[in-house]
């Protein structure tokens, strides 16, 4: 989500001019005008199916951010759980019930101080905008995962970058197979991403399966693969090591 304006953020993705195509910034699917796009049997442009495809892959983007950890938000567990019953419209009471413990005006403590924060927050947005006045905007990446180990700026492609990777080591198409891996971790985790997209949100997978999907795209070396998935943060693998999951 680096480069995305707030507004962006808060609606899921971002338009790119130079390439005419809407990119979702949770999971960099995108969205290129000019394509009618079947969802669910219904014929929609790039702009409403991009929506679509977040509301029914990815839900609400205010889930989504309170997923994010710590060190991406800065906020602790229990902040994200009030900011959630907040949204929902639960009053103090029902807030302090579902929290447990304190009391009606902890809760209403907890509201000010985060509504503080916003204030706080707008007046950095503002200062680091003005910092970065000087910069050329124009070249604005594709979105990283959010979940990768080093999902960064230094990690980012643009769209012509991106789609020149996958024609590259996807010679036969996005299904697969890839010709191999590349070497810079860059242009690897792009690849990952694309490769992440087979897996569904929500469902568990046993090895087993995780590796018939993976088999189209590595077939001589698919546990690699599978291994670099869960290092890099794309696939959840259980303590159990009983099955795994999208990381999304």
């Amino acid at each position: 989500m680096h480069g995305a304006s707030v507004a962006e953020v808060k609606r899921g993705y971002t338009y790119h001019g130079e390439t005419d195509t809407y990119y979702c910034l949770v999971c960099g699917e995108s969205f290129e005008e000019g394509i009618i796009y079947n969802v669910n049997d219904r014929l929609m442009e790039a702009h409403k199916a991009v929506e679509r495809h977040i509301g029914a892959v990815h839900g609400s983007m205010l889930d989504v951010l309170l997923e994010l950890d710590k060190k991406t938000t800065g906020l602790t567990d229990l902040q994200k759980q009030l900011i959630g019953l907040f949204a929902s419209g639960k009053t103090d009471a029902e807030t302090l019930e579902l929290t447990g413990g304190g009391s009606a005006s902890t809760i209403r403590n907890h509201r000010f101080a985060l509504k503080e924060r916003a204030k706080q927050a707008k007046l950095f947005l503002a200062i680091i905008e003005l910092m970065d006045g000087g910069l050329d905007q124009a070249a604005r990446a594709v979105p990283v995962r959010r979940n990768t180990v080093i999902a960064d700026e230094r990690y980012a492609l643009t769209p012509e970058e991106y789609k020149a990777l996958l024609d590259k080591y996807l010679p036969q198409g996005l299904e697969g197979p890839l010709n191999g891996l590349p070497r810079k971790e860059k242009r690897r985790i792009a690849l990952l991403r694309h490769i992440a997209t087979v897996f569904k949100k929500g469902r568990k997978y046993k090895e087993a399966e995780v590796d018939e999907l993976l088999l189209r795209f590595l077939p001589e070396d698919h546990e690699t693969l599978r291994h670099q998935m869960v290092d890099y943060g794309f696939l959840l693998r259980e303590e159990s090591g009983n099955g795994y999951r999208l990381n999304i």
